[in-house]
């Protein structure tokens, strides 16, 4: 027996709270890491740094363009400071280094946990609520957008084409997320933008090969009309001759 294809794709949008993830996460993995494995400076500044990313993710949107500018700039600063460092020896970046270190960042078993714990309540509310108010069913006819205690949404049959981007690198790097733009059949009218659509290429290849089924089964439809009309047609013809002959 042949594999059933599914008729629907359904996925859900979250607010930009399900990017804070990772701060939920390293709380207790850091709490059953000894010293020994991971140094408590070594964890402190991994810490830090997942902190800063996700800080960023919820505040600030950076394009794929503006981050491998801002990359660039910042090579072009790190090798200038390694030069001046051997040919002039002013230490740029060695003095903020130092700076750094002397802050003496260690990883508090405690302010982890606790971070974990109070985001806990509300990101599980979010996932909740994202559930009821932002989920999206895809069928062979509709896009359907589905929201508890308000009124539902129906993009009809001439959405037919879907296109990803990506308008956050770091929404991407965090959660595969990105945003689902529905156009026309054409391609040339935008319909719907998605946005915040986590793991968006798995959603779209789903929804392309939906899309894919679903054109290739009219044009078996099609076909299989216009040979029924064209049999039809040649035995009402043959009819006829016949019909004249008597």
């Amino acid at each position: 027996m042949g594999t059933r294809k599914k008729s629907a794709v359904v996925f859900c949008t979250y607010p930009k709270l399900v990017f804070a993830w990772p701060l939920l996460a390293i709380g207790p993995l850091f709490h059953f890491i000894t010293p020994e494995v991971l140094s408590l400076e070594v964890a402190g500044w991994i810490y830090l740094m997942l902190m800063v990313l996700v800080v960023l993710t919820l505040s600030v949107d950076i394009e794929r363009n503006h981050a491998a500018f801002w990359l660039l700039i910042f090579a072009v600063f790190f090798f200038l400071g390694r030069w001046l460092e051997d040919a002039k020896g002013f230490t740029f970046f060695g003095n903020i280094y130092d700076w750094f270190a002397s802050l003496d960042v260690k990883y508090d078993k405690g302010f982890g946990n606790a971070i974990s714990a109070l985001l806990v309540v509300p990101y599980f509310v979010m996932l909740a609520w994202a559930r009821l108010q932002h989920r999206w069913r895809i069928t062979h006819n509709e896009f359907e957008h589905y929201s508890w205690g308000r009124a539902d949404d129906s993009l009809a049959r001439g959405a037919k084409r879907v296109r990803c981007t990506y308008p956050d690198l770091l929404e991407f790097l965090l959660l595969g997320a990105g945003t689902l733009i529905v156009y026309s059949a054409t391609g040339r009218t935008e319909l719907k933008r998605i946005p915040h659509v986590p793991l968006i290429f798995l959603v779209r290849k789903k929804i392309n090969r939906l899309l894919e089924s679903t054109m290739v089964t009219s044009e078996i439809m099609e076909h299989e009309e216009m040979a029924a009309s064209e049999e039809l047609g040649g035995d009402g013809g043959a009819s006829d001759y016949d019909r004249d002959r008597l």
